[in-house]
């Protein structure tokens, strides 16, 4: 098994790197790697390419796989894995206009206590969280459902990665000797 352990970049970032990767594609130099949407937050993970060579893929603390980066793999400079996140759902959760000014501040905290007693990642874009797809979608309707929020309209929809994060970002804490 081989160990990658730094991320050279990102082709959707890095216009140098893309075309570094289409020249070394063509010379079937660049292996692939497809990886479930919940998978792609992981920073340590177990991963077989196209081609069939096993992974090892142990990131830095604060780094966690996106679409569209490369690896390298072993001590072989022109050799490189292109990690690709197969795209997934997000439920999106919007609050009612009708919710009364003086009740958004407990509303907002009552949501965020609940998606992150669930572990759920968000992003917020305008007016909507969007939670990844993280279990199945009736469990995740049952615990929006369960936590009695009226004036919340949610439903899912589809996200590419980058959309969304994958993972609960990691908050560094450490034990006392």
């Amino acid at each position: 098994m081989h160990i990658a352990n730094q991320v050279l970049g990102n082709i959707h970032a890095d216009e140098s790197l893309s075309m570094e990767v289409q020249r070394l594609d063509k010379q079937k130099k660049v292996e692939r790697v497809f990886v479930p949407f919940h998978d792609a937050g992981r920073r340590r993970v177990r991963l077989r390419t196209d081609q069939g060579t096993d992974i090892g893929v142990d990131l830095p603390m604060d780094e966690a796989l996106q679409n569209g980066d490369v690896l390298a793999v072993g001590d072989e400079s022109d050799r490189m894995v292109l990690i690709e996140v197969a795209p997934s759902e997000a439920m999106a959760l919007r609050m009612s206009k009708e919710i009364p000014a003086d009740q958004l501040f407990e509303f907002g905290v009552r949501l965020g206590h609940m998606l992150g007693n669930q572990h759920w990642p968000i992003t917020v874009k305008d007016d909507v969280v969007y939670a990844p797809l993280t279990i199945d979608h009736k469990v995740m309707e049952t615990v929006v459902r369960t936590h009695g929020f009226d004036g919340i309209e949610s439903e899912f929809v589809p996200v590419q990665p980058g959309d969304v994060p994958t993972a609960m970002p990691h908050i560094e804490h450490r034990h006392p000797a």
